[in-house]
């Protein structure tokens, strides 16, 4: 009996924000009553006058809110003063720091406008996403190229809030139990295009089945294991992506050289069913990212020497050096091996490029370590060794693979797993800063060696590249880029975001009025890199370059500008 009095007490003295506020209320009146009892009977005794009760109470209120009028003073009694003086630093003690720290997060929270539970108005054809983690921050960021209307559906009142300040107005964002019907009917689940589940795989599972029932949408179900793929499917999902699986192919692609021109493409590497694409045949226009390896003809050498125009009709859009990005570089920018090039060229012109200036001499055999044998490791061995090169795993559990068993941050494990032979290094462990301290003592073992290390937070970016990793993949911003290139695939085509927020991508030119490169530019804000025609291929157009009805544009600009050139250009297919 005892202890439940107990539980029941601190549960009412650990309860709500306003249990609290009451409580602490009526502690406030009863000491207010108690004095005012004390000081009617106290006062005649001790200062020989009569007192009434309203105003032995108006005294109590003058003398604990510090008004104090002096209606009864002077006092001649030593204990009255005692009396008033307990009074004054127990209402200093109620007033200016108790209630405060009660009443005004009370009263802030009613002020404070609640996040709705539904959209009061009716939308259609829109992208809802459900959950939040770092990934719906970079969808939502790549969505803005578009104007589909974006629902955020999260089952905390809090997430509501702080998605609500992130967003502002570009999103609605929405609270409610994912096992509520009127959650999904408050977001016009069943009037939307798409919908992306961005939750853990059991919470995924339970929201697609009930959604399959509600929307014919596309259901994209984002996770960190493909292993839960069919069972996903089997739930009703129409795509299931992986964000992790993705950044470790494309860890792999950055890591060397191949022959292989689909290993080299800087493409979204996804279709809608999650299966990764290969270039089509002909000859358009590609983005190329292109590492320069010690030994080969590049190394060493200034961009403007390998005529890079001239001789393959290529064009350099950007180099990456240890997380510093130079757009448009000059003819005199040094090509050393923590270069990497991205490249704009035609198909046809990739494979002989490659070899010419960007391969060493001989036949070459790499050897590389990867550190983290999970879902990225995992992804990337896989694409190293389907492409006959010899990797070392680092992981602390044993895999049926080449590996050594230890900690990544350890010296002797690293030693062991040949780090100071290693032409690169792969750095995947799923803590930025188990990554960041890797990186370094990598980097000290083999200042020769390609470091690429994945990191979750994009804080996490710069401090790799000082540790000295030459790329680093941002495993939130290529989810949300990959998800978005599915979303957008009837709009544009997203081949890559860049460092200062621009994004390049692919659009065909839809309307029937001819137009001229500089006329989009000028009205557009964005710049046309490249037009694939039936007839043309042409790399950096001049501004009077006509542009037709079925032309591919390869264009670069912030999103409101690509949003105007979505809107000017594709204007017959919306």
């Amino acid at each position: 009996m005892v202890r439940d009095r107990k539980v029941t007490l601190w549960r009412l003295l650990h309860g709500s924000r306003r249990v609290k506020a009451v409580i602490y209320f009526l502690i406030f009146g009863g000491q207010i009553a108690l004095y005012t009892l004390l000081f009617h009977y106290a006062y005649p005794l001790l200062e020989g006058k009569p007192i009434t009760w309203p105003a032995s109470l108006l005294f109590v209120l003058e003398t604990i809110t510090t008004v104090g009028y002096g209606d009864l003073l002077p006092f001649t009694n030593q204990y009255t003063v005692l009396i008033v003086i307990l009074m004054m630093v127990s209402g200093i003690i109620q007033i200016f720091m108790v209630i405060p720290l009660l009443l005004i997060p009370t009263i802030g929270s009613h002020l404070q406008p609640s996040p709705p539970q539904r959209i009061s108005h009716e939308i259609s054809g829109h992208v809802v996403i459900v959950g939040h983690n770092p990934i719906t921050k970079a969808l939502v960021e790549s969505l803005l190229i578009s104007e589909l209307p974006v629902v955020i559906i999260v089952d905390q009142k809090e997430t509501a809030f702080m998605l609500s300040d992130l967003f502002g107005k570009r999103v609605y964002v929405i609270w409610g139990s994912y096992h509520d019907n009127e959650t999904w009917e408050g977001a016009w689940v069943e009037k939307a295009r798409h919908v992306v589940v961005c939750e853990e795989e059991q919470t995924t599972a339970s929201i697609i089945i009930g959604l399959r029932a509600m929307t014919k949408a596309r259901i994209i179900a984002v996770v960190d294991k493909l292993s839960f793929e069919r069972y996903l499917r089997y739930a009703g999902a129409d795509s299931v992506l992986s964000p992790k699986h993705v950044t470790g192919q494309i860890l792999a692609r950055h890591v060397a050289l191949t022959s292989h021109v689909d290993t080299l493409v800087e493409e979204t590497v996804v279709d809608e069913n999650g299966i990764r694409v290969t270039p089509r045949a002909g000859d358009p226009l590609r983005i190329i990212n292109i590492p320069v390896l010690a030994g080969s003809p590049a190394a060493g050498h200034r961009l403007g020497e390998l005529e890079l125009s001239p001789r393959f009709g290529a064009e350099c859009l950007l180099i990456s050096r240890r997380g510093q990005f130079s757009f448009f570089p000059g003819p005199d920018e040094v090509l050393d091996t923590s270069t990497m090039l991205f490249l704009l060229t035609r198909m046809s012109s990739v494979e002989k490029l490659v070899a010419d200036l960007f391969l060493p001499p001989g036949e070459t055999r790499f050897l590389g370590v990867v550190t983290g044998f999970g879902d990225v490791g995992r992804s990337a061995y896989r694409e190293l060794t389907a492409l006959g090169m010899e990797c070392v795993v680092v992981d602390q559990k044993p895999y049926p693979v080449n590996i050594v068993v230890g900690n990544a941050e350890d010296e002797d494990t690293l030693l062991e797993a040949r780090i100071r032979d290693a032409d690169f290094c792969i750095v995947a462990l799923n803590d930025d800063s188990r990554n960041i301290l890797t990186t370094l003592m990598v980097r000290n073992l083999n200042p020769r060696t390609r470091i690429l290390a994945r990191a979750n937070d994009a804080a996490s970016v710069d401090k790799l590249a000082r540790a000295g990793a030459d790329y680093v993949a941002l495993l939130p911003s290529i989810g949300g880029q990959i998800v978005a290139g599915v979303l957008l695939a009837d709009t544009v085509y997203i081949i890559l975001s860049l460092p200062n927020g621009q994004v390049i991508v692919r659009g065909r030119y839809s309307t029937g009025i001819p137009a001229t490169v500089s006329s989009i530019e000028k009205s557009c804000a964005v710049r046309i890199l490249g037009i694939q025609g039936k007839e043309k291929s042409i790399i950096y157009p001049d501004g009077e370059s006509a542009v037709h009805a079925g032309d591919i544009l390869l264009v670069m600009g912030f999103p409101r500008g690509l949003r105007k050139f979505i809107r000017v250009t594709q204007r017959d297919l919306l």
